[in-house]
């Protein structure tokens, strides 16, 4: 194994699996990757999400604890695409970032309350700045 940091025998660990989406409610969204192939000696004290805007406008580093699963919801916003990478890290330090994983545009009116108003036979539901409305038509 190449070892890119090496303190008294140690290794940081190897590349985690390719991120993925699990479940998104709102502008949280659930990430999920494997463990990487080597711990590098070292038992695996963290992980550290990147993920980035596929536009550029945002670039951010999430720090998580040994679990394999993360939610995100800092930053995100509605209508914006996002991809994902996920490093491993040990006493040792912080190996290297995985792939980034596949885009995951959250939808844009995500996050947003959802008013629904029945009225005169009438069904209105707004969220966001859209309006729509649907009208009833009675059964006899």
């Amino acid at each position: 194994m190449a070892c890119s940091a090496f303190v008294k025998g140690l290794c940081v660990p190897s590349i985690p699996g390719l991120p993925r989406i699990v479940k998104f409610i709102g502008k949280e969204v659930t990430v999920t990757w494997t463990e990487p192939d080597s711990d590098g000696g070292a038992e695996i004290t963290g992980y550290l999400i990147a993920y980035t805007a596929t536009d550029g406008s945002l670039a951010q580093h999430v720090s998580v604890g040994v679990t394999t699963t993360a939610k995100l919801n800092e930053n995100l916003s509605g209508g914006t695409s996002y991809v994902f990478a996920v490093a491993a890290m040990n006493t040792t330090g912080c190996g290297d970032f995985s792939l980034y994983s596949e885009p995951f545009k959250i939808p844009k009116y995500a996050g947003n309350k959802i008013y629904v108003l029945y009225y005169c036979n009438m069904i209105i539901l707004s969220f966001g700045n859209i309006l729509y409305q649907y009208r009833l038509s009675l059964l006899q």
